[in-house]
C-alpha cells in the first residue's frame, strides 16, 4: 500500500463495493463529519445516510451513496505477537471497514430509475398519510404507522440517490 494511505473496504450484503487504498475517507456519523487518514485512532461508530468520499492515491475522488451503516477504523501492526515499539511506521497500516446495508458508487446511479423510485415513494407516502387519518383501532393504526415509516425510508433513499447523482454532474 502507498505511504500515507489507508486500506479501505466498503461492504454491503451483496458484495464488496470498494476495496483498495485511499489517502482519506470522508463520511458523516451521528457525531458529525469524520475524515479518516493514515494513523487515525481506532474507533467503531455509525455512519448516517449520505455521501462517503474516497480520496484515491492517484488524486481522484470516488463518491459513494451510503444509506447508513457502521465503520471500524483499525490499526494493523506487523506480524502477530510483535511489540508495538519494535514495529516501524511502514509496518503499521490503518484499515477502514464500512459495513452498509445499501450503498452504491455515485457514478453508477441510474438517474431515471432514481427519479421513478422517488415518484413511487412520494405517492406511497401520500397514500399512507391519507389512509392513516381514516384508520381506527390499535392494530391497524400500528400497521399503518409501520408501513408509513417504510415508505418514508424509501423516499429518503431515493432523494439521497438523486442528490448524490446531481452532485456528480
Amino acid at each position: 500500500m502507498a505511504e500515507h494511505a489507508v486500506g479501505l473496504e466498503i461492504v454491503t450484503p451483496e458484495a464488496a463495493l470498494f476495496a483498495g487504498p485511499a489517502t482519506a475517507v470522508v463520511m458523516t456519523t451521528s457525531e458529525g463529519d469524520l475524515t479518516v487518514m493514515a494513523d487515525h485512532a481506532e474507533l467503531i461508530g455509525d455512519v448516517v445516510p449520505g455521501i462517503v468520499k474516497i480520496e484515491t492515491i492517484e488524486g481522484g475522488t470516488i463518491s459513494v451513496a451510503v444509506h447508513g451503516g457502521f465503520v471500524q477504523v483499525h490499526t494493523a501492526i506487523g506480524a502477530a505477537g510483535e511489540l508495538l515499539e519494535e514495529i516501524s511506521d511502514t509496518e503499521r497500516t490503518t484499515r477502514v471497514t464500512l459495513l452498509a446495508g445499501v450503498a452504491e458508487i455515485a457514478s453508477e446511479i441510474d438517474l431515471e430509475r432514481a427519479q421513478a423510485s422517488k415518484a413511487a415513494a412520494e405517492a406511497r407516502v401520500n397514500e399512507l398519510r391519507t389512509a392513516s387519518g381514516r384508520q381506527s383501532g390499535d392494530e391497524s393504526a400500528a400497521d399503518a404507522t409501520a408501513a408509513l415509516a417504510v415508505a418514508e425510508g424509501e423516499l429518503a433513499r431515493a432523494e439521497l440517490r438523486l442528490s448524490i447523482s446531481a452532485s456528480q454532474m
